[in-house]
């Protein structure tokens, strides 16, 4: 789930604790400024969807896809589905997350009728989906945050759970409605799967994109518009990022220089490279090898006392 390794920014709730066992767990995550993170890979018995309330953030799948969200977009994790935060960092952002019991976990449901919830997962569909979150689902979200601060919820305040489960309801409906309305053909999907697998061979260069689009026969701004519709950017921000996530492992993994790491991914300086670099991850890449550095150290140390 959304930051479980930082727990001073974060917090949740359990549905069952307030009547909702179709939702396993909901609760929010705010990252003033970037935070290493341990974070392994998820995956649940139900679906996740993580609602980017500002900021942005990064995800990657266990076949190297990223899912990109900024504030205003919403993403979906299917069941089963790995999934972990990209480059072992959360940027500044604020989000908020929902976990949708499994088959087995879920009793009867406090929000929806079973087949509506049978439903509603089947529109969810598959990998890191991208909706824009419309207005008054973002007005429940945080609403819904805020009652979570009040400490009248943890002693069962009816009233108080009440409206959250009021507002729960919305949040689900306008996720459902946003997942069914507007499904993607599946020539349309087949297309963007075209795409990405393109752009990681070719290691996120740019240059290549006008080239795909010809050996694919449509133009650039055709390719710009499907994919940018699919994935929620367009497919140069997402080289980039295929580039940013290369830089971090050299960052994390060796001792090379950042000028030498900088121009070994393609950017034309160092200057260029940490403009780029703070701009997704919200610090300098050498910010981010000194953190990480650190926090791998406290996690190697904290795991051997377990031990």
């Amino acid at each position: 789930m959304l930051g479980s390794q930082a727990i001073d920014f974060t917090g949740s709730v359990a549905g069952l604790d307030i009547g909702v066992p179709e939702i396993f767990r909901f609760g929010f995550a705010h990252f003033p400024t970037a935070v290493a993170t341990f974070d392994n890979w998820a995956n649940h018995d139900g679906p996740e969807i993580v609602f980017m309330v500002s900021g942005e953030a990064c995800w990657e799948l266990d076949d190297g896809l990223m899912v990109p969200l900024y504030g205003g977009q919403s993403a979906l994790f299917a069941a089963n589905l790995r999934h972990r935060i990209t480059n072992g960092i959360y940027p500044p952002c604020s989000a908020f997350w929902i976990i949708l019991s499994g088959p087995v976990r879920a009793a009867t449901p406090g929000l929806l009728s079973e087949e509506s919830v049978k439903e509603f997962q089947s529109d969810l569909g598959r990998r890191g989906l991208t909706r824009t979150i419309r207005e008054r689902c973002l007005e429940s979200i945080s609403e819904i945050t805020r009652m979570m601060k009040d400490k009248r919820l943890y002693s069962g305040h009816e009233l108080l759970i009440a409206e959250m489960r009021a507002h729960l309801h919305l949040v689900l409906i306008e996720t459902w409605k946003a997942h069914r309305y507007h499904q993607k053909s599946k020539a349309d999907s087949a297309f963007v799967d075209r795409i990405l697998k393109h752009m990681h061979d070719a290691d996120g260069d740019t240059a290549s994109i006008g080239k795909l689009a010809r050996d694919l026969g449509c133009s650039r701004g055709h390719l710009h518009n499907v994919f940018r519709s699919a994935v929620g950017m367009p497919p140069s921000d997402y080289a980039r990022r295929l580039r940013i996530k290369e830089a971090c492992r050299h960052l994390s993994a060796d001792s090379a220089s950042i000028t030498a790491i900088a121009f070994e991914n393609g950017f034309s300086s160092s200057q260029h490279f940490s403009r780029v670099f703070k701009r997704y991850l919200g610090l300098t890449p050498s910010s981010y090898r000194s953190q990480i550095a650190k926090f791998g150290a406290f996690h190697e140390h904290t795991s051997a006392k377990g031990h």
